[in-house]
């Protein structure tokens, strides 16, 4: 029997807005572009023949892109462009003027060389990584070290040991991933988290984009549960979410649900657990199947490789005008012996 369950996505934040469409990019990047582009905090490149945004995840984001990245991230594009920034670089593009200078006053992000910040380089993940841990408050030479900075980064839950002193490549992909798991990392000295700042601050708006997280409650051979609820702050305005149906890796599973708030505390409630959400699911399936179903395998640090279990929701969420969102979206575990 499976004794850890180990989620690839740590506190995916889910929104309604939209359905995912499929990516070649790596595992997880398409829905965290598409849930940071539906929270206003990241951009395509451009848009698909349906009309959905094209994030242009398989491709190396210069420096420049990367801060830009950040500072949609921190919910201050407005603020970056609203004034002139004097900065001691000469290589940057004017586009890239108003998110470098905000990066460089506010002390995210240094220059390659005193007039040079290397603005059409391929950044590193060392480099981005760094660039997020000094906008969470964090310092390199005191909590961390720049060049390592993945250290720290593991450690708050940003990154899952993906990267190291051998990793070579940085796309949008990687930056999509680790910008959305850092929406729950917590800043320096706080206990308070990026998302709980950006919705304080009312970076985040909109009166049907509903911020969902959820937890992996019991993982067993052949048992799964789920527990669904909208993160602290957001603007829920659904009456109920339901799921029309659960596959991993392909196949179906059968379900039981409660879908209602009031309907999942007492269900909770008569099992012996006092945790409360939005909804709860159940999930029967056939482990060694969907095993061996696997299209996706995630390799450890120490060489160990598994397949992953693409848990797929399809849903149907209920606003309190009575108006459906239709939806689906995928998380992808594995299983440690």
């Amino acid at each position: 029997m499976k004794q850890k369950l180990i989620s690839l996505c740590l506190a995916v934040a889910l929104t309604f807005a939209l359905a995912v469409p499929a990516a070649a990019a790596p595992v997880g990047a398409q829905d965290s572009a598409t849930l940071l582009y539906n929270l206003g905090l990241f951009r395509g490149a451009g848009v698909n023949p349906d009309g959905s945004p094209q994030f242009d995840l398989d491709r190396a984001p210069t420096r420049a892109e990367a801060v830009t990245i950040l500072v949609r991230l921190l919910g201050k594009e407005a603020e970056a462009q609203s004034k002139s920034w004097t900065t001691p670089f000469t290589d940057v593009p004017d586009w890239a003027k108003p998110y470098v200078g905000y990066a460089y006053a506010q002390g995210y992000a240094n220059g390659m060389a005193p007039t040079l910040f290397g603005s059409s380089s391929p950044v590193s993940a060392a480099q981005f990584l760094t660039f997020l841990l000094r906008a969470l408050g964090y310092q390199d030479g005191v909590d961390f070290t720049w060049n390592a900075s993945w250290r720290l980064t593991d450690k708050l839950g940003i990154t899952q040991g993906q990267y190291n002193a051998q990793t070579t490549t940085f796309l949008r992909a990687d930056a999509a991933d680790v910008s959305a798991n850092a929406l729950y990392g917590l800043k320096k000295g706080q206990d308070k988290t990026l998302l709980q700042d950006l919705l304080a601050s009312g970076a985040i708006t909109g009166s049907t984009v509903v911020i969902w997280d959820y937890d992996a409650l019991l993982f067993k051979e052949d048992f799964a549960s789920f527990l669904f609820y909208p993160v602290a702050g957001s603007p829920a305005s659904f009456t109920s979410f339901k799921l029309d149906k659960v596959t991993v890796n392909g196949l179906a599973c059968q379900t039981l649900q409660v879908t209602t708030p009031e309907a999942v505390t007492a269900y909770l409630a008569s099992i012996g657990h006092t945790a409360g959400g939005f909804g709860y699911v159940e999930v029967t399936y056939d482990e060694e199947a969907a095993e061996a179903a696997a299209t996706d395998h995630y390799t450890d640090g120490s060489g160990k490789t598994y397949p992953l279990l693409a848990f797929t929701f399809t849903y149907t969420a209920t606003e309190a005008d009575g108006g459906q969102v239709k939806g689906s979206f995928t998380d992808y575990y594995y299983l440690d012996q």
